[in-house]
């Protein structure tokens, strides 16, 4: 059998990201063979990968990526199973490749992001996370992305702790402070806007909330006029539009305006094209990468 060296097994480390001891396994099964122990680490990786892909990963953080003019950018999602691996260097490098990969393809689908290669790595998104998984021993996945191109002005704000940021895009002439302070609330706002007009609110969500104040009413106003009672309901649903849109809700920086008083104020050509908001975690069908 060949002899172990210390510089082989750091060798493996370096290469493979495992621990001491799982290298120095590795490379005795192997019989000293470098080439053969890698392939063995990649071989494990796999197997722990597919053992984990079902396991929770509610930790993670959120990356983005600007281009240099402000018009375009893309945010993505990374999920692991704890706060320790989150903060791992390798996994925070692949969180900004990422976002990186995402701006230059203008990927807003996950599956297709899966299979678009990395080229710092030159190997595929779905690969480096699997390569992550073995080297971490967690479930990690890409949850979610988005990406903003064209006219406009784009801009996001993330939370201190990287778990939470939005991504948005402006048309018209606006502050790149304006910009910035539009994203943060997205962040800040307790609830998350569910469209940036009534317009663009989905139908089946504003039809899920007329039945429930429906029934809400029917339970204790049941004894008053149908006209009454489709009056209440069509007020309580004007008050949730109000505090669900984005345009109709309060400012979070000054809550005696509106988010449309603040961009009207700035300019009457300005509007919110679109919005993403991503909290890790709050993804309930994170597609996984094994």
């Amino acid at each position: 059998m060949s002899n172990i060296t210390a510089a082989m097994v750091n060798e493996l480390r370096r290469t493979t990201g495992l621990g001491l001891m799982e290298c120095k396994a590795l490379l005795k099964e192997a019989e000293g063979q470098m080439e053969k122990a890698v392939t063995l680490a990649k071989e494990r990786g796999l197997k722990h990968a597919e053992k984990r892909a079902g396991r929770s990963a509610n930790a993670g953080r959120v990356e983005v990526s600007l281009a240099p003019d402000g018009h375009s950018g893309a945010m993505v999602e990374l999920n692991c199973e704890t706060d320790f691996v989150a903060r791992n260097d390798d996994f925070k490098v692949l969180a900004k490749e990422l976002a990186e990969l995402v701006l230059a393809t203008g990927g807003n689908d996950v599956a297709t992001v899966l299979e678009s290669k990395l080229p710092k790595q030159g190997k595929t998104v779905r690969e480096a996370l699997t390569d992550l998984n073995a080297r971490t021993g967690e479930n990690v996945i890409l949850a979610r992305v988005a990406c903003f191109k064209g006219a406009g002005q784009v801009d996001y704000y993330i939370h201190f702790d990287g778990m939470k940021g939005a991504l948005i895009q402006l048309t018209g002439p606006a502050e790149p402070t304006l910009v910035k302070d539009i994203a943060m609330h997205v962040v800040a706002t307790p609830i998350k806007p569910s469209g940036v007009s009534r317009e663009d609110v989905p139908s089946e969500l504003v039809a899920e909330q007329k039945r429930i104040f429906e029934t809400q009413i029917a339970n204790t106003m049941g004894d008053k006029p149908a006209a009454v009672r489709e009056k209440v309901a069509g007020g309580k649903l004007d008050s949730w539009y109000k505090e669900t849109v984005l345009l109709e809700q309060e400012f979070i920086k000054d809550p005696a305006k509106k988010v449309i008083d603040v961009l009207t104020a700035a300019s009457k050509s300005l509007s919110v094209k679109g919005f993403s908001r991503f909290f890790v975690g709050e993804s309930a069908e994170a597609p996984a990468a094994e």
